[in-house]
């Protein structure tokens, strides 16, 4: 009985550490400054995002894929960024992870090419946002609208975010 269940633990944490089909582990890292990475205030349900000094470490990592209907996935755990309910989706809103959920209106993003990562069904079009454009630790990470400050889009650095790949340092 023990053996068994000591298997299905070891099941479940393997598939916790694995990526879903077709994503692949990153550094969200802030166009602001790029040591800066995303990160929840703790690894807990309902944690807010802010950014903190990239450290190369499994716990500041993603699971993401590039462009619509992507969740963003915590590396090792079952949490994704989510943008919670409709009502709250207005700029300076904050983010937090909660469990996956495939059915989630706040959990569907558009990763863009251009290094914008859009709340897929909100209207007008709200990004992922470096609040105040600070990149210093602990600085909260919400949503802005995705036309930036002065309508000039990704290249507003404060909702610009380059994906570093997890096998490089942030």
């Amino acid at each position: 009985m023990q053996l068994t269940s000591l298997l299905l633990c070891a099941f479940a944490a393997t598939g916790l550490a694995q990526a879903p089909e077709g994503y692949r582990p990153v550094y969200i890292t802030s166009m602001v400054n790029t040591k800066f990475v995303v990160v929840p205030k703790a690894r807990t349900t309902g944690s807010t995002l802010v950014v903190q000094t990239g450290a190369s470490k499994a716990e500041q990592q993603w699971y993401i894929k590039g462009g619509m209907d992507t969740k963003i996935q915590l590396v090792g755990t079952t949490m994704c960024i989510d943008a919670g309910a409709r009502t709250a989706w207005r700029d300076m809103a904050p983010l937090a992870v909660t469990n996956c959920s495939d059915t989630a209106e706040g959990q569907k993003w558009n990763v863009m090419a251009d290094g914008r990562i859009a709340l897929q069904l909100s209207s007008p079009q709200e990004c992922v946002d470096l609040q105040y454009m600070r990149a210093t630790e602990n600085n909260p990470v919400g949503l802005y609208n995705c036309a930036g400050l002065g309508n000039i889009g990704a290249a507003d650095k404060g909702i610009n975010w380059p994906l570093a790949n997890a096998t490089t340092t942030p």
